[in-house]
């Protein structure tokens, strides 16, 4: 299929046979928008995201099973490096159909049916399963590596940069007189 812009994606099931485990798949290239990701970590905006996508009938409505691969840019959390990745994101959902949320409903109640996805029409959207399957693996805090060590808190320069005995002697200004006072008569008192 050709490009289609990732926001408003719908997956069209008319097609799929309605018989018990007949299955159907789909290929869709999306354009990843620009807000599909996080502050610090996202995936590239104007990438073509491929979607590789297998419905199947079961008897009380369809299975979705998606694969996304897309490219990946944020920033490391600790010294601000850039982090470039390529990612496989696996999605699956259960679409129930109406009538087997009311038998559902009538046979547990209504929380027996909470939180369970409806088949309503004849279309999926695909949108909000891949933004949140997407969005929902990226890390809290990315890292470069796993033991960055992150920027030196006064000169602001990477660890892994600076020589092992690197420090900064820094005297709190309320005391900065006191260091002059005896740090430069050798003893004498005033």
């Amino acid at each position: 299929m050709s490009d289609r812009q990732f926001n408003g994606a719908v997956l069209d099931i008319r097609t799929l046979p309605t018989e018990p485990d007949q299955e159907r798949s789909f290929h869709l290239d999306l354009v990843a928008p620009d807000d599909l990701g996080t502050v610090v970590m996202g995936v590239v905006p104007g990438s073509v995201i491929p979607v590789d996508v297998r419905l199947r009938s079961l008897a009380d409505g369809v299975l979705f099973e998606a694969s996304a691969q897309m490219s990946v840019r944020g920033e490391c959390v600790r010294c601000l490096d850039a982090i470039e990745s390529d990612e496989v994101v696996e999605v699956s959902e259960m679409f129930f159909t109406p009538q087997a949320i009311a038998a559902m409903r009538k046979e547990h109640g209504d929380e027996g049916v909470e939180g369970l996805a409806i088949l309503e029409g004849d279309e999926i959207e695909l949108e909000p399963l891949l933004r949140d399957a997407i969005v929902t693996t990226f890390p809290f805090q990315p890292l470069c590596e796993e033991d960055c060590q992150g920027l030196c808190d006064v000169c602001g320069e990477k660890w892994k940069d600076l020589p092992a005995d690197h420090k900064h002697e820094v005297i709190d200004p309320r005391f900065a007189k006191l260091a002059g006072f005896f740090g430069e008569d050798s003893g004498e008192s005033k």
